[in-house]
């Protein structure tokens, strides 16, 4: 008898272990939203790859040159892309 209650325990105990916590809270941001994508470009393809990122990432692409000083230290990421010549 003894057994089989604390059988019945331990099966309940586990059983609950692994159930779906229903009072979580979700985030509804994530750190792409304090991101910016600039870009400098000399043959078209780095800005090419910037729209793919942009694309994918929901943001969207700047060229570096029109960015001001308060744009790019207004973001808390930054995705930056650069022609390697």
């Amino acid at each position: 008898m003894k057994l089989s209650i604390v059988v019945a325990l331990s099966s309940a105990a586990i059983s609950h272990a692994w159930a779906p916590v229903s009072n979580r809270s979700f985030r509804q941001a994530t750190s792409l939203n304090a991101a910016s994508i600039w870009y400098s470009t000399s043959t078209g393809n780095t800005e090419t790859i910037a729209g793919y990122i942009a694309e994918a990432s929901g943001l969207s692409a700047n060229d570096i040159g029109d960015a001001t000083a308060d744009e790019i230290s207004g973001a808390d990421a930054l995705i930056v892309g650069a022609p390697t010549w």
